[in-house]
């Protein structure tokens, strides 16, 4: 019985691993919702929704192919959690490059990528909060000339 548990988890996980859409901001979740269907996001054709990342570009803009190279103007989205998300051509996913921190580019290639976004992150992070301290001084020997300025005036008066 519990062989049976474990092995109908193992198959579901592996389904809905299966029919995630991978390369696609959350924004972009809402064309990307399981249908009959799929619409290019341009608006140009449908197609089947199994032809969505199937390694064929089937609409002009790529909107179909988001988590492959297959389309030469496709983009696909770098999440990076820890990081800065952002954009890489499609042309470099699966190319064995880690292009995103978070190695979810490479996800069918053989390159051995490590997840570098929190390392990346607490850098940024940190240069951040410097750069908030130099302002912060700033601002304080700002308003401390400010009231300088104040005072000699009313002086002058």
């Amino acid at each position: 019985m519990r062989f049976h548990i474990i092995t109908a988890a193992f198959l579901w996980v592996a389904f809905v691993e299966s029919r995630k859409i991978r390369g696609i901001s959350s924004s972009y979740k809402r064309f990307y919702k399981e249908r009959k269907s799929f619409l290019c996001i341009d608006g140009s054709k449908m197609i089947p929704f199994d032809q969505v990342n199937d390694d064929y570009c089937d609409c002009a803009d790529g909107s179909d192919e988001p988590g492959t190279s297959a389309c030469p103007r496709g983009r696909f989205y770098c999440t990076n959690l820890g990081f800065r998300p952002h954009y890489i051509p499609s042309s470099r996913v699966n190319d064995g490059i880690c292009d995103c921190c978070d190695a979810s580019d490479e996800y069918n290639s053989h390159a051995r990528c490590q997840n570098t976004c929190w390392n990346l992150g607490q850098k940024e992070r940190a240069y951040v909060e410097g750069q908030m301290k130099t302002l912060d001084e700033g601002l304080r020997l700002k308003q401390q000339l400010i009231e300088e300025g104040v005072l000699l005036w009313r002086e002058k008066q």
